[in-house]
């Protein structure tokens, strides 16, 4: 199953997204679907902690530029 991504290599957070666009914008970037990363996120969250993730998700929030 392949997901095409719409535009070009450049990582940007969407608008379209849920919270921040984080999600949304590394899904169009990797081709992934977001609900993959969503998924996988939690699934982190579980493992690693929330500290470590939402600092994680904050600073990509931080730097990546929005579109």
């Amino acid at each position: 199953m392949e997901y095409p991504r719409r535009e070009t290599h450049k990582l940007y957070r969407e608008h379209t997204g849920y919270v921040l666009g984080v999600f949304e914008g590394l899904a169009n970037w990797s081709g992934l679907p977001a609900i993959a990363l969503r998924i996988i996120a939690v699934i982190l969250l579980f493992k690693v902690g929330f500290v470590p993730i939402g600092i994680a998700y904050l600073g990509a929030a931080l730097l990546m530029p929005g579109r």
